[in-house]
């Protein structure tokens, strides 16, 4: 095992790169610790402590990081790899993760289906989640869930929202001009809402 490369990531915290693809951020001290330096060869037992401090470490991330919000099996595992994990310690983490039922992805998104349903288009609820990493073929299953089981109040509660932002936008249906209805409907396109229910709110 042979670090291959070092680079600073941080003001107290190395980048090395072992045998060119196991790569992990430590702190200085440990660097210090072990001595680490460029084409210097490690013990697999250190390479093993490592890695199940790392471990340690990162079960510890995901519980702070879940303690104050929600994440997709994704979202969790970019953050590992953002803070420096190694690949493999990220997926076992995951995995722990999982098998804990500490990150679920289909209860993630069906809460936030039911929490955003009331202030988003149900097309901006699938890009969030999407944006959240949630495997696509689960967010079509649980919006068709939401529409089937809930659809009028959707619905309705869409109207809601368009009219809020009509009045946000100070724009009044009976007093717009062509120019004024085309704008305001570009606006609410973009934000999410379908042709029909734009044009729903228009007609009042």
């Amino acid at each position: 095992m042979l670090i291959t490369s070092m680079t600073k990531a941080g003001r107290t915290k190395t980048r090395i790169t072992i045998d060119e693809d196991l790569s992990m951020v430590l702190s200085d001290r440990v660097i210090s610790i072990y001595d680490f330096h460029e084409n210097k060869e490690i013990p697999e037992e250190i390479l093993e402590n490592l890695l199940a401090q790392l471990r340690q470490d990162a079960v510890r991330k995901c519980g702070d990081l879940l303690s104050r919000s929600d994440y997709s099996e994704k979202g969790l595992r970019d953050k590992l790899l953002q803070a420096g994990y190694p690949d493999i310690v990220a997926d076992e983490t995951i995995h722990r993760m999982k098998e804990a039922h500490y990150v679920d992805d289909r209860r993630m998104a069906e809460s936030y289906i039911r929490y955003h349903a009331k202030d988003r288009s149900l097309l901006r609820i699938r890009m969030d989640l999407q944006k959240r990493g949630i495997r696509e073929d689960l967010i079509r299953e649980l919006i068709e869930e939401a529409e089937e089981t809930m659809g009028e109040e959707i619905r309705g509660l869409e109207q809601e929202q368009i009219r809020a932002y009509m009045r946000r936008k100070h724009y009044d249906p009976e007093a717009a001009d062509l120019a004024a209805r085309q704008k305001m409907t570009a606006f609410l396109l973009r934000k999410g809402y379908t042709q029909e229910a734009v044009r729903r709110a228009f007609r009042g």
